[in-house]
């Protein structure tokens, strides 16, 4: 009765062993709900630093660079410079750059965007729904959209401006 008792006992602490450690692999999984190449961009709406709505459904039609940034992010600050470098050619070209910060309040990104004269908006992701939509694990992260809205890339780290500037192309509507 008792070597009984020991073989169920062990048979349930090895299944729940088994339950447990599939549900932290399938948690934490790098892949988990991440948008990628060749996906549908999940649409979202975002408030700009203005109190501006944008909803990514609205830019049908448009090349969209989605880039995830912060603040405190050397690496983040050097790319939005490279945008804004670029923005206004790129927007003639109907390439829409949407710049969104998830985690720091109003006050903090419009500071930001007053130090570094940002000529594009910044968006504010409350409670990062559009980052967890997503799958942003790391910043920055860009999404390259096409005019369809359909995700061409995901480019994660820093680049070159040259390298800003070669995505911004391939967002261009009709290329």
């Amino acid at each position: 009765m008792k070597q009984k008792r020991l073989i169920i006992r062990s048979i349930i602490l090895v299944v729940m062993f088994a339950a447990i450690g599939y549900t932290l692999i399938s948690h934490f999984t790098e892949d988990r709900g991440r948008v990628d190449r060749d996906d549908i961009a999940p649409n979202f709406a975002v408030v700009d630093t203005e109190g501006n709505l944008l909803e990514l459904a609205d830019l049908e039609g448009k090349g969209v660079y989605v880039n995830f940034w912060a603040t405190w992010c050397s690496v983040c600050r050097d790319k939005m410079e490279h945008l804004k470098n670029n923005y206004d050619d790129y927007r003639d070209k109907g390439v829409v750059i949407v710049a969104i910060n998830s985690g720091e309040g109003s006050t903090v990104i419009q500071r930001h965007m007053e130090r570094f004269q940002y000529n594009y908006p910044l968006y504010i992701d409350r409670g990062n729904l559009v980052g967890n939509a997503y799958g942003v694990m790391e910043i920055p992260v860009a999404f390259l959209i096409d005019e369809n809205g359909v995700v061409l890339d995901r480019e994660i780290g820093p680049k070159s401006e040259e390298k800003v500037i070669q995505s911004l192309e391939r967002l261009i509507p009709g290329n």
